[in-house]
């Protein structure tokens, strides 16, 4: 018996890490990722499956292999995979689900697709728009192929291949770019946010538990452990007992009290959802920062209100979110960043000296990148990206503005979920939102404005494209404890397939079915609106409102104040980054951050460090017992409503 211990030891201590077969099942649950987000979301319409910072399709997926992976260790424990093969799987995941459907994809083919297609003499796209649009950038209607494309090949014809060749090249190339320095930075901020600063990481915290079970001896770890269990089966029939209802409308379903709450005049509406979705990633973060967005939350409230009672507007907007809190978490966010950077001056010193003269008492041996190559790789994507946005049409200004907003909102939002764990949450401001700080409307030339709404056609839904996926991979990095040119490989091919294969599949799919079909908010209902606001700008100048420096100065200032409070006292209860956190989607996400801070706050006083470490497994069940009922609702709907399907998971 102990030999054969020593021999599983054995043979485990080889298989840890970045292993070919780990690299080659990760680039399948990458394809199968992409297939299934990008069936569920245009031909099953099923759960919007991507839609988080941590997707609900990586979720399931990853849920679905840790469970086969013990099963065949219990039969051929020599054929599992080991922890460290679990965590590259699940780095090169989190890359994967950020492609498909609300990821990159669906907004970046919708935008480039649909000028031709859509523009009418009532729209006025082809005497506003279509001017402006640089051809290497837009696939043209020749041949119908954009027609086709959205409604349809015709008997006997093939996907015109050939015109997009050209633009997606284009595109692509300055996709590699913005994903080459959001590489770099990710590998250059990894030591000062994870050793110096303890940053939290609070999305690794279930898949990476998850993953110990499969090192666990046997009858022992997380698998083995009834909370666990009782967390699983307690969300899993809560969910699923919701399912019966796709046969029987009249059958009763357990609420959730998913929907808006308008509790006093002049307040925005409040969402009552509880998801535990939300719940599960949550509880891993720290106290002090679930609390602080509760009470930022609770500020914003009431000053919304009061300006709306006084009769000062910024927006006509009334629904949830308001500019008066967009704009002054928006300048917390710019400080954010800046106050990022000066954090981590010192650590960018070493790695600037380092990759300037090679100082051997700085160790970059556990990046993604050496300092070198980050420092040299980021300097070659900023230069390509100001070349290619000059290319477009824009002048200098605009170029160098739009190219540090996007990095200063790619730094700040993968901060603020490496921070915070919510894992809907969307920029406060995207780079064209901070190059018009700078701007007076009427500064802004046709070509500038279209050429400016083109390229949001990357904005992949705010979320930041992989910066965020990177900021974690890096963490993951130190777990995996592997070479750094390994990880690097496995990143590079990951993207490579990914995008290449969703791409693909994405284009094939539309001329197959008709992306119009799709009925897909990011494909084919969002574009059209973006277009339309565009017209409306290009025909009558935006009103100029220099209150909004007011708002934003403030939230930039009241958020330096706060991080020097913060770093001064240790009893100062608030931390800054609540500021940023509840406007945008994650107000969708109040009521569930709400009850992870009351859990976790209750088991820290009632039972400490220990206690809190004790139950953790039983929101790791939370998460598994969802993500299986989603698996599950995907199963009915594809045998019993094809094309009809339910939406279990959303915001």
């Amino acid at each position: 018996m102990a030999e054969v211990r020593a021999s599983n030891t054995t043979d485990a201590a080889t298989r840890e890490g970045i292993t070919l077969r780990a690299v080659l099942f990760g680039l399948v649950v990458v394809l199968w990722i992409a297939f299934w987000n990008t069936h569920a979301e245009y031909i099953a319409h099923t759960s919007r499956m991507n839609i988080s910072h941590f997707p609900m399709v990586l979720l399931c997926t990853y849920i679905l292999v840790v469970l086969l992976n013990q099963l065949v260790r219990w039969i051929k424990p020599r054929y599992a995979l080991c922890q460290t093969e679990l965590l590259v799987v699940l780095a090169m995941g989190l890359l994967g689900a950020a492609i498909p459907a609300y990821g990159l994809t669906s907004f970046f083919l919708g935008m480039i697709s649909v000028p031709h297609y859509l523009a009418t003499p009532e729209n006025q796209w082809s005497e506003f728009v279509h001017p402006h649009l640089p051809d290497w950038l837009v696939p043209s209607n020749e041949g119908h192929a954009m027609r086709w494309l959205y409604e349809g090949l015709p008997a006997g014809q093939s996907i015109p291949w050939d015109v997009w060749v050209v633009p997606l090249f284009w595109w692509l190339s300055v996709v590699a770019a913005i994903v080459l320095a959001s590489i770099a930075l990710s590998s250059m901020l990894r030591k000062q946010w994870s050793e110096h600063e303890r940053v939290a990481y609070p999305v690794l915290g279930p898949p990476v538990d998850l993953a110990s079970a499969a090192d666990a001896p046997k009858r022992e770890g997380i698998l083995y452990n009834r909370l666990f269990w009782i967390g699983c089966g307690l969300i899993f029939f809560v969910k699923a007992w919701n399912i019966m209802s796709y046969f029987n409308p009249g059958i009763p379903i357990i609420w959730l009290g998913q929907q808006w709450f308008y509790f006093a005049r002049f307040y925005p509406p409040q969402h009552t959802g509880v998801n535990f979705f939300t719940i599960g990633f949550a509880y891993f973060a720290n106290v002090d920062v679930l609390f602080s967005i509760l009470v930022f939350h609770l500020l914003y409230l009431n000053e919304i209100a009061f300006f709306r009672r006084i009769g000062f507007t910024l927006s006509a907007k009334t629904g949830p979110g308001d500019a008066v809190a967009g704009l002054q978490s928006a300048g917390a966010f710019i400080a954010l960043v800046f106050w990022t950077f000066w954090t981590a001056r010192l650590h960018l010193k070493d790695v600037f000296r380092k990759a300037l003269w090679g100082d051997d008492e700085v160790d970059d041996s556990g990046e993604l990148m050496s300092h070198r190559m980050a420092v040299i790789s980021l300097g070659i994507s900023v230069l390509f990206m100001l070349l290619w946005l000059r290319t477009m049409g824009l002048e200098w200004k605009f170029v160098c503005l739009l190219t540090l907003g996007l990095f200063i909102a790619y730094v700040g939002l993968a901060r603020v979920i490496a921070e915070t764990g919510v894992v809907y949450m969307s920029m406060p401001i995207n780079e064209a939102g901070f190059a018009g700080l700078f701007f007076h409307p009427a500064d802004y030339s046709a070509g500038a404005r279209t050429s400016i709404t083109l390229f949001s056609a990357l904005r992949c839904q705010s979320k930041a494209m992989f910066m965020v996926p990177l900021v974690h991979i890096a963490r993951l990095g130190e777990l995996i404890q592997q070479q750094r040119g390994r990880l690097l490989m496995t990143v590079l091919v990951t993207l490579i397939v990914g995008i290449g294969g969703t791409v693909i599949l994405t284009i094939f799919l539309s001329y197959t079915y008709g992306a119009y079909n799709f009925n897909d908010l990011p494909f084919t209902r969002y574009p059209p609106r973006v277009y339309d606001g565009l017209v409306k700008a290009l025909k009558e100048v935006p009103e100029y409102k220099p209150e909004r420096y007011l708002f934003l100065g403030a939230g930039a200032l009241i958020f330096s104040v706060m991080s020097f409070l913060r770093y001064r006292f240790t009893w100062w209860p608030l931390h800054q980054i609540g500021m940023i956190v509840p406007v945008g989607h994650a107000m969708h996400s109040t009521m569930s951050i709400l009850i992870a801070w009351s859990a976790k706050a209750i088991i820290l006083r009632i039972g400490g460090a220990s206690l809190y470490r004790r139950s953790r497994p039983f929101f790791v069940g939370m998460l598994v017992g969802y993500g299986l009922a989603v698996f599950t609702s995907y199963v009915v709907d594809q045998i019993w409503f094809p094309g009809r399907g339910h939406h279990m998971h959303s915001w």
